[in-house]
């Protein structure tokens, strides 16, 4: 995976699905043209350019009215999958509809909104309205038995990428297996029946691409095993409620609701207070949030810029918080490459004062509930800002821990936070500062790459701890083997990956 993972790295998460979407698009505009599909490729055309204008004019209008930035590929995915789920236009009203679902889709997203987050999957939302009000025809027509293979392919990147694998197999196996008691229970041929409920319906579309949108999915693990199966559950069953049944995507909207409960979304508005350069290429940016807000060590949230100028990932990228709940300002590390993406560029140009927004609190690579753990981190780099996090959040609540940081870098000049890291010695936290790439003699300082050798020799109790690993995705898969290598099980094994920003 290693190949496609450095390709998935230079893609943000929300340009990735743009591009697998119109990927999609595409193709089916290219199966309407040769007869392959029933819908004509004219009122394709026509209907997917009503979508794009109404949703772009809606968020943009909207934007303006309400104030902060939205992503900026947020309504381009949006009217995409209203184009491959809603039926095409084959008149004028059907048109004028169609206008309709796009602008519905982007006022939610300012409407039904709680402190500045929406609660609803705006595409699902949109198309829930049409189905329940018979407005028009929400036919998944996405999930055909023609479209399936090129479909199945060019979603798992987005999997992948989000690393959502047990969030998608918890749909898919609650799906499959309320679908083979109700094939069984009505007596009917099995293998046709799973085939045609794989094979030629919304379940491959809806179980990823709809299903692992960041903005109204639960945050942690457990929770989001419980919302796939949930809205798997929904799905088959297609519950009648009064006059109403429970469409696809009104089981995905169920399932926002209990996202909702259990994890609330909202947007911070964050003013800049003071920037600290803390290594070569690596800035300390101090933030000020309009509000006290609970988070957990180690979590990250998604950073939006206002007046980014065009950039190939967009105006949005995801940062772990390297602060601790214990600190009222808000610390964000951030390394710079050369040359800087326009989101950098501006990012860099910030003066105390200025203004970003941070959404979608997430992240289960935080400490454990057993507080007598031992544990090792390992951190590759910029990796090091989830583990600032949570020594200083250990040093800060005085809890004596048995802990021991391997804190890997390529250059010496890239060590960052080393007030926070030497402070944690008092409560026992250790830092060994291991450099891959130098020459020379460095006091205190281990020369070499990580291997299971040297994390063996580092660490002698490593088959008694608990290992958290952050980085670049290389050197987190790299570091994993290493682990498996030395017989470390991997459930004692937990990683973050710094992929796409």
């Amino acid at each position: 995976m290693r190949p496609i993972d450095a390709v998935l790295d230079k893609i943000t998460l929300y340009r990735l699905v743009v591009y697998v979407l119109v990927a999609i698009s595409t193709l089916s505009l290219g199966f309407a043209l040769t007869g392959r599909l029933p819908a004509s490729a004219t009122a394709m055309v026509i209907s997917l350019a009503l979508l794009l204008s109404s949703a772009y004019a809606t968020e943009r209008g909207l934007g303006r009215w309400f104030g902060p930035p939205t992503n900026s590929e947020s309504w381009l995915i949006s009217a995409l999958i209203l184009f491959l789920i809603v039926q095409p236009a084959n008149s004028p009203m059907a048109g004028v509809v169609l206008v309709v679902a796009a602008a519905l889709t982007s006022a939610s997203k300012f409407i039904l909104a709680r402190r500045g987050k929406h609660i609803f999957n705006p595409a699902a939302f949109a198309a829930a309205i049409l189905s329940l009000t018979g407005l028009g025809a929400t036919t998944w027509w996405v999930g055909s038995s023609l479209l399936w293979p090129a479909t199945l392919i060019l979603v798992l990147p987005v999997v992948r990428k989000l690393r959502l694998f047990k969030l998608v197999l918890s749909f898919a196996v609650v799906s499959v297996t309320a679908q083979i008691i109700q094939v069984l229970a009505d007596h009917q041929p099995l293998i046709a029946n799973l085939e045609r409920a794989a094979l030629s319906s919304p379940l491959i579309f809806l179980g990823t691409i709809m299903l692992t949108e960041p903005a109204t999915m639960p945050p942690r693990r457990n929770q989001q095993i419980i919302f796939g199966g949930l809205i798997g559950l929904l799905y088959v069953t297609a519950l009648q409620i009064g006059p109403f049944s429970v469409y696809p995507e009104v089981a995905l909207l169920a399932g926002n609701l209990y996202a909702f409960a259990v994890a609330p979304k909202f947007r911070l508005k964050l003013q800049l207070t003071h920037i600290q350069r803390i290594s070569d290429h690596v800035y300390n940016y101090i933030f000020a949030p309009e509000r006290p807000f609970k988070f957990l060590p180690g979590q990250y949230m998604e950073w939006t810029l206002a007046d980014v100028p065009f950039d190939s990932r967009g105006n949005r990228r995801t940062f772990t918080i390297a602060s601790s709940p214990t600190e009222p300002s808000i610390h964000l590390g951030v390394k710079y490459y050369e040359p800087a993406s326009a989101y950098k560029t501006t990012l860099a140009s910030l003066q105390p004062g200025d203004h970003i927004y941070a959404s979608q609190l997430a992240g289960n690579f935080t400490l454990p509930q057993n507080s007598n753990a031992k544990l090792a981190f390992i951190a590759g780099g910029i990796g090091i800002t989830p583990f600032r996090s949570m020594i200083k959040y250990l040093t800060d609540q005085n809890l004596a821990s048995d802990v021991i940081l391997l804190y890997v870098v390529s250059d010496p000049r890239e060590f960052a936070y080393s007030q926070v890291l030497n402070d944690a010695r008092r409560i026992g936290i250790r830092t060994v500062s291991i450099v891959t790439k130098t020459d020379r003699e460095l006091p205190g300082v281990v020369i070499g790459k990580l291997s299971p050798q040297l994390i063996a020799h580092l660490i002698p109790d490593f088959a008694g701890r608990l290992f958290y690993v952050s980085g670049p995705n290389t050197m987190v898969d790299a570091t994993k083997q290493h682990l498996r290598t030395l017989d470390i099980e991997d459930d004692h094994i937990k990683t973050d990956h710094f992929s796409g920003y």
